[in-house]
């Protein structure tokens, strides 16, 4: 089960969290992103554990639970990748069809007049 730790210290380490989790053993994965510019944590993690009774144990003992002088949120994560990233490729539009229109204006006679190029 993938949990979601937000409102974590900006200076707590993997480590450190690891260390706070090690009653829910065994932990699969810790991953925090960093933030592109400072290269420091961007508050947050994501935990992976063995199973799903262990995650629901973890949720309902750490959700807000004081780690690192912040009160943590510990809920299930959101598989936010369904579905596709970008749109699916449209068909060749050489191959669409195309429905032609003509709609020039017509004169007292009821014909269609036509425009010469300048």
């Amino acid at each position: 089960m993938k949990l979601y730790i937000g409102n974590l210290s900006y200076d707590l380490s993997e480590a450190e969290l690891r260390e706070a989790l090690t009653e829910f053993e065994p932990i699969v994965d810790v991953f925090m992103p960093m933030d592109r510019e400072t290269g420091k944590p961007r508050g947050f993690a994501f935990v992976t554990v063995a199973d799903r009774s262990t995650g629901e144990a973890a949720i309902e003992a750490l959700d807000g639970r004081e780690v690192g002088g912040r009160n943590l949120r510990v809920n299930e994560a959101e598989d936010r990748r369904r579905g596709p990233s970008r749109p699916e490729p449209m068909e060749d539009p050489m191959e669409l069809p195309v429905e032609r229109t003509d709609d020039r204006p017509v004169n007292s006679k009821g014909q269609k007049v036509r425009y010469k190029g300048i």
